[in-house]
């Protein structure tokens, strides 16, 4: 746990550090980029709940295909890492729209880094680990990483801890 701690830690700070860096560069391209949406980003972090923030994100993941399309993926990781960013864990690791958006972020990680998104997953399954989908996504990340032993133990795990619904994680396992 605290390894995993140190990790979430540090991946953090690396965030931070990376939006301090980049933020001109990003206001720049966020106001000239006009499909973006600021606009809304800005009235989301407002109301900061996870419910607006998933909706604005799923909406636009529907302007492309991430894995087909670099420039869209990697707003789409801009925009997952703002929202994670702005949603503090304490206070929505019960909540399935925060538990969806930290997988979802995971799943796009995992397209440029796999190691980034196995922390990601880590992350998602330690703050939500109630749903049963998120250990799922990540015993399918770890499959796709040929890690079936790994993928089994994380099933395993989300039954011990008693994530719900329990007919996902069977028909998982």
């Amino acid at each position: 746990i605290t390894s995993i701690m140190n990790r979430v830690r540090n991946l953090k700070n690396k965030y931070r550090n990376e939006e301090n860096n980049t933020d001109e560069f990003n206001y720049t391209k966020i106001s000239a980029d006009t499909t973006d949406n600021s606009g809304t980003v800005n009235q989301i972090m407002t109301t900061n709940n996870p419910e607006d923030w998933l909706c604005f994100l799923l909406k636009l993941e529907k302007k492309g295909v991430p894995q087909m399309d670099v420039g869209l993926l990697n707003r789409l990781i801009g925009r997952y890492s703002q929202a994670v960013a702005a949603l503090p864990a304490e206070k929505y690791s019960q909540d399935e729209s925060y538990a969806r958006i930290l997988v979802r972020f995971a799943e796009l990680k995992a397209l440029q880094d796999p190691e980034e998104a196995r922390d990601q997953f880590h992350l998602a399954r330690l703050n939500c680990k109630k749903f049963a989908f998120v250990h799922v996504a990540f015993a399918q990340f770890e499959l796709s990483q040929e890690n079936e032993k790994k993928c089994k133990q994380i099933l395993q795990k989300a039954v011990e801890c008693s994530a719900v619904p329990l007919e996902l994680l069977e028909t998982a396992l």
